[in-house]
């Protein structure tokens, strides 16, 4: 591996998780209900921001976040199943997505923690 697909896969990686840091911040993401908005206040959203964060700090933010967003999507998945009788008839085919507006943004953000920690982990970051 050549330091440049190392440096193009590391960038990717980060650019990822700034996105997803982004998305839940801009959902105001809960990781449960009590829990605080996902701000300043939250230490994963440093290491995922911060420019400064090491690549392993950015991993294990990734991992962190990458559980909560799948333990919401799970209940997001159930607030959709729970309002679907009032949608059948809107969707004859059964193709519209099964989810609430939140669950779409959470499936892109899983989507986008997934990929990045698929990249640390393929350039060796320990995390």
């Amino acid at each position: 591996m050549t330091d440049m697909t190392e440096t193009t896969g590391l960038s990717r990686a980060r650019e990822l998780t700034r996105q997803a840091a982004q998305w839940l911040q801009v959902i105001r993401f809960r990781a449960r209900p009590a829990a605080p908005t996902f701000s300043t206040s939250v230490c994963h959203y440093h290491a995922m921001l911060d420019p400064d964060a090491s690549d392993a700090h950015r991993l294990v933010a990734c991992r962190a976040m990458d559980v909560a967003v799948q333990r919401r999507l799970l209940a997001e998945g159930f607030a959709a199943e729970a309002e679907e009788v009032y949608h059948t008839a809107l969707d004859p085919y059964r193709l519209h997505w099964q989810t609430t507006r939140d669950g779409a943004a959470l499936s892109a953000i899983a989507n986008l923690l997934s990929d990045a920690i698929r990249l640390f982990e393929a350039e060796n970051v320990a995390g």
